[in-house]
């Protein structure tokens, strides 16, 4: 869950030392739960009481099902590269990583797998009750998503498009997004960068937290460098090996799902940052999508992005972001969207009708639900024309289907 509004200058550094700073308080409170074999005795105005008063009067989340033809499996690899000292880890040890997948799954009974794992639900509704003074259960987080866990995947090959989300934030942060991409027949895997991210859990229930007092320049590079070992460990899936550290058994058919001669890179804020990197230092990612934030980076690209912003985003009043549209040298696309703040371009836009979420999080207007099917519809429609060769009339106007979305010049 995004933390903060990405942008530059002090706004992003502060709210970055605040997030931290509560998210580890929460954190301590919170990453020990109690046995399993505590007493289950309630008795009237003991916390457990109040917890499941709470409980009772918690909003109900849940995010928009995906419009395409696939069901949705979804399964989480744990990576360690041993070629690489962790640069983020306040010790030294090699580079852990957790990445979920996300991806076209064959029809089955498999249970759906929760939006966030109780724990992590756990550390991020009392991070809310920590800055809010509101009282979300533990298990706000936790309700099911719309993929099933470790399902088989289908067997014919997909294109794969990797996820960076935004500084404090995780992969699963835009679901709704990479449920639509997978139901359409791609195959996404969401990095969470460890001590960049709020909070990573482990197999086995290990929690690491993201550190506050980290230079943008060294997480950019952690990030960039994880992006490429997250695609060389899928091709080792893609051969037939199985990278997870603890060797947990692959969902049938993962390896052959995976396409990597069509590959993209999307990310959201911080994460643009990642991808435009990614674009520049690897021949294998094909494409680009850029969700806020400031993309910066190299003088040019050769390669195919979309710009998608937030109304900040507009060319008269972006400079930063018109001058780099401008050094790109391949196909180029710069899009706004009337009414969406930051985080409408993530899973709080939905949520923001149910949480509160002004306290860090940067949200417009818009209806989420529509901010939501906006994004589904283009960035899917940029990822058919590049990587699939599939043409949109959507990508050459002004649509009457969605007139929140402004073309820049």
């Amino acid at each position: 869950m995004s933390m903060q509004a990405c942008g530059t200058g002090t706004l992003t550094r502060v709210r970055r030392v605040l997030a931290g700073t509560a998210l580890a308080l929460v954190a301590g409170i919170l990453v020990d739960p109690l046995p399993s074999d505590a007493a289950p005795t309630v008795a009237a105005g003991t916390p457990a009481a109040r917890a499941d008063a709470a409980r009772a009067d918690a909003p109900r989340l849940g995010l928009p099902a995906p419009t395409g033809r696939h069901p949705v499996g979804t399964t989480s690899l744990h990576l360690v590269d041993p070629t690489r000292t962790d640069p983020l880890a306040p010790t030294a040890r090699p580079r852990e990583l957790m990445v979920r997948l996300w991806y076209p799954a064959a029809p089955g009974r498999e249970p759906l797998a929760a939006y966030q794992t109780p724990r992590a639900s756990a550390i991020y509704a009392g991070y809310l009750n920590f800055v809010n003074g509101t009282d979300y259960p533990p298990d706000l987080l936790a309700f099911p998503s719309h993929s099933r866990q470790d399902a088989p995947a289908t067997g014919r090959r997909r294109p794969v498009v990797l996820f960076s989300p935004d500084g404090t934030s995780n992969a699963v942060d835009a679901t709704g997004l990479h449920e639509e991409l997978a139901s359409r027949g791609y195959v996404v895997a969401g990095i969470d960068h460890t001590f960049d991210a709020g909070v990573v859990e482990f197999p086995g229930g290990r929690v690491e937290i993201g550190r506050s007092d980290l230079a943008a320049e060294v997480l950019r590079e952690a990030r960039v460098a994880d992006a490429r070992f997250v695609l060389d460990s899928l091709a080792a899936v893609a051969a037939g090996h199985n990278p997870d550290a603890g060797h947990r058994d692959l969902p049938r058919g993962l390896g052959r799902a995976l396409d990597l001669t069509r590959v993209a890179a999307y990310g959201h804020g911080f994460g643009s940052r990642t991808v435009v990197e990614a674009l520049a230092r690897d021949r294998r990612v094909d494409a680009g999508v850029v969700l806020n934030g400031d993309p910066l980076g190299p003088a040019s690209l050769d390669r195919p992005l979309l710009m998608m912003g937030d109304e900040r985003h507009r060319r008269a009043d972006a400079q930063e972001w018109a001058a780099f549209h401008d050094r790109l040298r391949g196909l180029r696309l710069h899009l706004v969207i009337e009414g969406a703040g930051h985080d409408d371009l993530t899973d709080i836009a939905v949520f923001k009708s149910g949480i509160r979420t002004e306290a860090f999080f940067v949200t417009g207007p818009i209806d989420g639900v529509r901010a939501l099917a906006v994004e589904r519809a283009y960035v899917t429609a940029w990822l058919d024309r590049v990587l699939r060769g599939r043409p949109s009339l959507l990508l050459h106007g002004e649509s009457r289907r969605y007139p929140e979305v402004d073309f820049q010049p």
